[in-house]
């Protein structure tokens, strides 16, 4: 029996009867059945009850019930883990802070005023008496489960075109796909498909044949990195008259699908609108790249003819590209052939050479001579226009081939991957013709979109609907995104009749989808084959209709909008380089659904119709909001002017903050229209409603009248209403306004942000358009004499200026004058006066600035560009690696525990000295610590106010000069002994009086399960299975071995047979080399390995610890108990010898791991230590 310290042990039991509680309290509430969540049932109450979880599984309070998941299929309800979801009482934003300080790691918002959270060694207990939380839950392996996959649906699951089914498995952040992928690559017919690793959206897609499913879905479930399991859905493939019908909302439906384009209805080209200098990328079936569409290419130096060939970069790296060809670059994603093809997936179409078709309506362009005919090319200052060339015919293609032509079925293994390689390459449009059937569902590639398009504000998804209607919330994915433009089917050319395959909304969680309608009936293209070689072949068109043909058809109008703004149309109305603006994808999505028309409501009920599931915003109309100081044809537009208010994520608004914009002469007699975009961050998987970072669009009219955005009447805003809660689209609609000046707010109702950092500052893009700034004058003098200076909270830049303007915005760039182009300024400030304060920056950081003056309701001419370095406040945390925090025993005369880390890092260049804080306690848990040292310079402490062999434990925290600091250190401990070591007749290691040994990953202490007292060692977390890959050892300080010694401890352990293995091993070198110690009787018969790739890298044939301390030891899941194990020490009688448990894991499937407790050495010569007997002084320290 071995001494205890009755405080720890009462503290110890006062925690686990809090665990107790916890758990208790969870599981005493009544039960209720999951119920798949529908947009009937969210309503706006619901949707904006503060107690209220969200979740996919059903709606509730989890402080009053909680979801029997028993009958879904999932694993069983766990008691513990690594994961958990913590709901606040109020506004989330001082608690995250707050507890990120301690630890816990969060990673993802989950609506209402809840976070998903990693607890990072943070016990429920911790959080639970926290008093800003209102409840916290462990992550249940059902709420990782969609309800597609519940065991009462399954019967509806659509079979992958193969046979069988395919699984999309998605990690927490910060998880290992591939290591999801070995572990589910263990369950009987199961096989990994792709694997995408993301530090965000890591995923596994698996195929499993039918049979096997409901293990699949069990293992996955439980399987604690996981966080949602939901069926893949096959993904399927879904220009005269789009040309007149989106430039120049032609009514006529019967405008011919190739030759020319309907007179007057081109008001785009007309200003020489062609989409030059665009790139536009396109991820679809292959391309046919020898036809005349898509070999020349002219930028104003002449016909340059080349056909571009396929290559193979893996996304998101970049392959070889064409700088001076039509096809910028050729791509096959993986998993796909190059080029063309019409093979039909099984369980839709033949592909007909979709690919080609949709890049001809995007920016085909015949162009050269094949045979006697000889085509006309485009260039920047003509359309070139024949036959069917595309929307924009200057613009070039990159190509990114998902299609297998051997399969007919697409390949799309890492989206995110695919947007970031075409962003990379200096795409800025992306467009996608394809989707799953997901019935309106937030799905994966859903998610994926809005995290990429979250992290690469300046581009722009443009997807098609699919092709599932005419019923409600048929809408597929990726088309379900927040971030994506989406793209329902009208009829033919100016018709505006919904096609009646069109895919419509709204989604499942009551969002407006599709965003806009495009033509996609009979629309005619460029008609593909599938030889694809080095001759040029004729330019060959054919009629296809889909959502597939809208989609490409409001991308390639985007290339000819974004060059509006490139090319510096904007605000003055004729080009203009000095007003080149790069806009971001917010800001293009803006001003696209900012130029729409009502559609036609049905063929039975024709009336204009608007702000409807069925089709959006309406029809798009580029040219209603792009002003041009002349207008060429009769039908061009230009009656009102546009106003851009754009903020991008480091200028944008945080949770009560509100940004106005004023517009004072608003005429009447025509429309007047504000559009608000964001790109939200990801939703958390299993969430029911998606939106993260709610922004509100509040305009403010003649005589104080409040209009909020998206309250509709027959299409016109109205007043009174409330805030919509789901949508990252809000829009104003004034089809009759009162003359006057009209005030636009901007206002951060909750910006809780996601996983990432600075995601709870959100930036958006306004869009308005009216009567106003008419007539023409002419622009408000550049200010000049500009100088900046620091302010108390951000950066001023003061100036002079003509008298008569209305107020000035001022304009930020990164880095500096030199390096910065005219259209990477962005707004960040806006005053009625000099000067201007930019309340974002960071000190250290370098900044360009330039002013304009606003007169007659438009911006003016900018003024010369002034550079700095912000010397002002700086926020940004430092970055530190809290794991590389190393503790153990020191052997020294003078007691002490010595502790090291890696050097934190600065994000703020004002204050690069980084200092560290060390926190003490006496319990690894950290109920009372101490921070018994600040302003450590060096990345080591020593601890001397320490007695000997005792445990102490603790941890770091890195602070920089401005007092920002990193997320707190992982937990380490320490224990002072002598000089020699310990001696062997009085050793004892048992976590409570003593805690000898140097842990290293995934080894910790650890309360979950003892022998005697209430501290052992567990080779995971607590509550946890262990790490997939891991290799760590629980290494012993040097003991002196006396005469006839054994090593005994005890253990109890599930480690999984076959694969992974604790190895007990003896050094006599100091380490330098190791030895098996195999037990009395030696390993168990369950112990060897018998697969290779465990991350120690022990071999085939290997024996040690596996299994489980049972009954059943083979059975490595069985319920293992403590068991007693020696191991005789004779042959290092008098040497001093480190002895350690190393253990390994391979890349998947994971069980509890190694306890040990009580370890100790004995021998003949030993009757009995109790821990406190007389030791000699070499093996003891003096404290100071």
């Amino acid at each position: 029996m071995k001494s205890k310290n009755h405080v720890r042990s009462a503290l110890a039991a006062a925690i686990l009867l809090a665990i107790g509680n916890v758990h208790a309290a969870t599981d005493n509430l009544p039960r209720v059945a999951p119920e798949a969540v529908t947009p009937d049932q969210l309503t706006d109450a619901r949707a904006g009850d503060s107690h209220l979880l969200l979740l996919r599984s059903g709606l509730i309070d989890p402080t009053s019930e909680r979801i029997d998941f028993s009958a879904t299929g999932a694993a069983a309800d766990v008691q513990s883990g690594r994961y958990a979801i913590v709901q606040f009482n109020d506004d989330p934003a001082k608690a995250r802070a707050r507890l990120e300080q301690r630890g816990v790691r969060f990673l993802g918002y989950v609506p209402n005023n809840a976070y998903q959270v990693r607890l990072e060694g943070n016990a429920l207990r911790e959080l639970h008496a926290d008093a800003d939380v209102r409840w916290v839950g462990v992550y249940q392996p059902g709420q990782k489960l969609d309800p597609a996959l519940w065991i009462s649906v399954r019967a509806d699951l659509i079979l992958a075109p193969q046979g069988g089914l395919e699984i999309d498995v998605f990690g927490f952040a910060g998880e290992s796909a591939s290591q999801i992928g070995a572990a589910l690559s263990k369950v009987p017919g199961t096989t990994i498909v792709s694997v995408a690793e993301s530090d965000s959206v890591p995923f596994t897609r698996v195929h499993v044949g039918e049979q096997g499913l409901d293990a699949l879905v069990r293992a996955a479930t439980a399987e604690d990195s996981v966080a949602w399991v939901a069926p893949h859905l096959q993904e399927y493939v879904n220009n005269s008259g789009g040309i007149s019908a989106i430039q120049g909302d032609s009514p006529t439906a019967s405008t011919p699908g190739s030759g020319a384009v309907e007179a007057g209805r081109q008001p785009l080209w007309d200003h020489g609108l062609f989409g030059t200098g665009q790139i536009i990328s396109i991820s679809d079936s292959g391309l046919d790249a020898n036809e005349a569409w898509f070999t020349t290419l002219n930028k104003g130096a002449g016909d340059h003819i080349e056909i571009t060939t396929a290559d193979t970069p893996v996304p998101p790296a970049l392959g070889v590209a064409h700088a001076d060809n039509k096809v910028y670059a050729y791509w096959v994603q993986p998993g796909a052939t190059a080029y063309d093809n019409t093979t039909t997936c099984p369980g839709g179409n033949p592909t007909g050479f979709h690919g080609t078709h949709t890049s001809g309506t995007i920016a085909g362009d015949a162009g050269g001579a094949v045979g006697a005919t000889t085509y006309t090319a485009s260039t920047p200052t003509s359309s070139g226009h024949e036959l069917a060339d595309g929307m924009a015919p200057n613009a070039q293609l990159l190509f990114q081939d998902i299609g297998n032509d051997t399969t007919g079925c697409l390949s799309i293994t890492n989206l995110g991957g695919t947007i970031r390689q075409a962003h990379s390459a200096g795409a800025r449009i992306h467009s996608a013709s394809w989707g799953s059937a997901s019935a309106g569902a937030y799905s994966g590639s859903d998610r994926i979109v809005d995290n990429t398009l979250s992290l690469i504000e300046d581009m722009i998804f443009v997807v098609s609907a699919g092709n599932n209607g005419s019923g409600p919330t048929t809408t597929g994915s990726p088309g379900n995104a927040k971030n994506a433009i989406t793209v329902g089917a009208l009829g033919h050319s100016g018709s505006k009749v919904v096609a009646s395959f069109s895919s419509r909304g709204p989604t499942v969680d009551g969002r407006l989808k599709p965003d806009i309608m495009a033509p996609g009936s009979s629309t005619v293209s460029a008609s593909g084959d599938a030889s694809t070689t080095g001759t040029i072949e004729a330019a060959v068109s054919k009629g296809l209709s889909g959502t597939s043909m809208s989609a490409p058809t409001i991308a390639g109008n985007a290339g000819l909008v974004r060059q509006f703004f490139t090319d510096g149309f904007y605000p003055r109305g004729t080009k203009t380089i000095a007003d080149s603006y790069n806009p971001s994808g917010m800001a293009l999505k803006a001003v696209l659904l900012n130029g729409t028309n009502p559609i036609l409501n049905s063929n039975t009920a024709p009336t204009d119709q608007f702000f409807n599931g069925n089709y959006g915003w309406g029809r798009g109309w580029t040219d209603s909001n792009l002003w041009f100081t002349t207008t060429p044809s009769a039908f061009g537009n230009d009656n009102r002017r546009l106003r851009i208010f754009e903020r991008t994520n480091v200028a944008g608004v945080q949770t009560g903050d509100t940004q106005e914009y004023t517009i004072a002469n608003v005429a009447a007699g025509q429309e007047l229209r504000a559009t608000l975009t964001w790109y939200d961050p990801e939703a958390t998987s299993g969430a029911a409603l998606s939106l993260v970072n709610n922004l509100d669009l509040e305009v403010v009219g003649p005589g104080a009248t409040l209009y909020r955005g998206n309250v509709f009447t027959a299409g016109v805003s109205t007043t009174g209403g409330s805030a919509d809660i789901r949508n990252t689209v809000e829009q104003v609609r004034l089809t009759a306004p009162t003359a006057g000046s009209y005030t636009f707010r901007v206002k951060g109702t909750a910006v809780p942000g996601g996983s990432r950092p600075n995601t709870n500052r959100q930036g958006y893009a306004l869009a308005v358009s009216g009567a106003f700034g008419l007539p023409n004058t002419p622009a408000f003098a550049a200010p000049t004499g500009l100088s900046v200076a620091p302010v108390a909270g951000g950066t001023q830049v003061a100036f002079s200026a003509a008298g008569g303007a209305q107020g000035f915005q001022l304009y930020r760039a990164a880095g500096t004058c030199a390096a910065a182009a005219a259209g990477d300024f962005r707004l960040v400030g806006s005053s009625a006066s000099s000067p201007v304060v930019d309340s974002t920056s960071q000190g250290g950081y370098p900044y360009a600035y330039k002013v304009r003056g606003v007169s007659n309701d438009i911006e003016g001419d900018a003024s010369a560009c002034i550079d700095t370095t912000s010397s002002g406040a700086c926020n940004l945390q430092p970055s530190f690696d809290g794991t590389s925090v190393v503790g153990g025993a020191s052997l020294n005369a003078t007691c002490k525990v010595p502790l090291n880390w890696a050097a934190a890092t600065s994000n703020c260049p004002l204050s690069p000295s980084v200092s560290y804080s060390v926190q003490r306690s006496s319990d690894p848990y950290f109920t009372s610590p101490a921070t018994i040292a600040t302003n450590v310079a060096s990345t080591s402490y020593e601890d001397f106010a320490v007695l000997p062999a005792a445990p102490y434990y603790y941890k770091v925290l890195a602070t920089d000069s401005q007092g920002n600091s990193a997320p707190i250190s992982q937990t380490v401990g320490g224990t002072a002994i002598g000089p020699s070591g310990v001696d062997g007749n009085t050793y004892l290691d048992d976590g409570d009086t003593h805690v000898y040994s140097n842990l290293a990953a995934p080894w910790q202490v650890t309360n979950t399960a003892a022998t005697s007292g209430t501290l052992s060692y567990h080779s995971g977390a607590d509550g946890a299975n262990y790490p997939a890959s891991s290799c760590g050892a629980m290494t012993t300080p040097p003991i002196v071995v006396q005469p006839s010694a054994t090593l005994d401890f005890k253990m109890k352990y599930n480690i999984e047979t076959g694969w992974d293995v604790l190895i007990l091993e003896v050094s006599t070198n100091g380490g330098a080399s190791w030895a098996d110690l195999p037990p009395n009787g030696g390993y168990p018969a369950s112990g060897t390995v018998t697969n290779a790739g465990n991350a120690c890298g022990y071999p085939v044939g290997k024996t040690g610890f596996a299994g489980s301390t049972s009954a059943t030891p083979t059975n490595d899941a069985a319920v293992a108990s403590f068991q007693n194990f020696s191991a005789s020490l004779a042959a290092y009688s008098g040497q001093t010898i480190q002895l350690r448990w190393r253990f390994s894991s391979d890349g998947g499937y994971e069980v509890g791991g190694a306890f040990i407790d009580e370890i100790s050495l004995s021998s003949a010569d030993r009757i009995f230590v109790d821990g406190f007997d007389p030791a000699n002084s070499a093996y003891v320290c003096t404290p100071l």
